[in-house]
């Protein structure tokens, strides 16, 4: 028999039932070992690559599409890779050849499926979970960590991104790990039966109904927005206050300009009703009372320029 490796990633794209139809196993086939000479020996035991390799072919087709090397073929596990489908936040996505990367924010929580789809027999379970070097990234896995005999379809699981980096996925990378394990005999006459559910088992939806996001990661929005919003209220309330500060400044201005003017021209008045009064201007040899009475007018008419000219500069500069 061929090995079930002619479905292409590309392949798995579409989202119909009739899409993934071909991928089923017939469940009656499912009901027991495709070789007879197993039943004679049979024991619970974790599979082998060789026995996983034995099982992905027909007409079990355990895991869709399989590749036959070390990459993903491990000496008792197989590594699945990340699907086209996901969603963060609540918000739905997909990856493509053009768009491989799959972000989650720091304590963000991204819905995975993954590309393989799982047709497990009624003789085997499968107990899968993230690698553990994402593990170390900060990653954890979230889900059921038995997949049931009987169950026909791709696997799912919410991923929590507890640290404060960002942290990129890449679609059709191997991220989970997976192994099978032999149940004891399947026997429908003592009660076993496969796993059933009249939900697809393709849909994010289907589990992830209600649209599951993280509660810290809504919890730090918020606090950065509340930060942001009296960021701007306190940068327009300083706005403001330098607004009013600057027209305080410019009455204060204003009132010094006109105070010191005012202070010198009465200094210049009274210097020069003195002057007028007690000097008399056409002395060729004048005394020293009158050289003083003419230092202090002459220090008067400064006094008033200079502060005429600063209470006109402060204004400029404030404009």
């Amino acid at each position: 028999m061929e090995l079930n490796d002619e479905i292409t990633a590309q392949e798995l794209t579409s989202e119909t039932a009739e899409q993934f139809e071909h991928l089923r196993a017939d469940p009656e086939k499912l009901k027991m070992d495709p070789d007879p000479e197993v039943w004679k020996i049979w024991q619970g035991a974790v599979l082998l690559k060789d026995e996983i390799r034995r099982y992905c072919q027909e007409p079990i087709k355990l895991i869709t599409p399989f590749e036959d090397n070390p990459k993903f073929l491990k000496p008792s596990s197989y590594h699945l890779r990340l699907g086209n489908k996901y969603r963060v936040n609540g918000k739905d996505h997909e990856l493509s050849d053009n768009n491989r990367i799959l972000k989650i924010p720091p304590h963000g929580i991204a819905i995975v499926r993954t590309l393989e789809w799982l047709n497990i027999p009624g003789f085997l379970i499968g107990r899968w979970n993230l690698k553990v070097k994402l593990v170390y990234k900060g990653l954890i896995w979230v889900g059921s960590l038995q997949v049931d005999s009987g169950y026909q379809g791709f696997l799912f699981c919410p991923l929590y991104n507890l640290s404060n980096r960002q942290q990129a996925l890449v679609y059709q990378d191997p991220i989970f790990t997976i192994d099978f394990v032999r149940t004891t005999r399947f026997d429908e006459n003592n009660g076993c039966e496969l796993w059933h559910s009249k939900r697809p088992t393709y849909e994010l939806g289907e589990l992830d109904y209600q649209r599951l996001t993280s509660a810290p990661e809504e919890q730090f929005k918020k606090m950065r927005d509340d930060i942001d919003q009296m960021s701007k209220g306190m940068h327009t309330e300083l706005e403001k206050n330098k607004t009013d500060i600057d027209k305080f400044q410019s009455r204060i201005d204003s009132f010094q300009g006109i105070t010191f003017a005012v202070l010198g021209i009465i200094v210049a008045a009274l210097s020069f009703i003195s002057v007028s009064q007690f000097t008399d201007m056409s002395v060729e040899d004048p005394s020293g009372w009158q050289i003083a009475t003419w230092i202090v007018v002459l220090l008067a008419i400064l006094i008033l320029t200079g502060t005429l000219t600063y209470a006109g500069l402060r204004i400029f500069m404030r404009k």
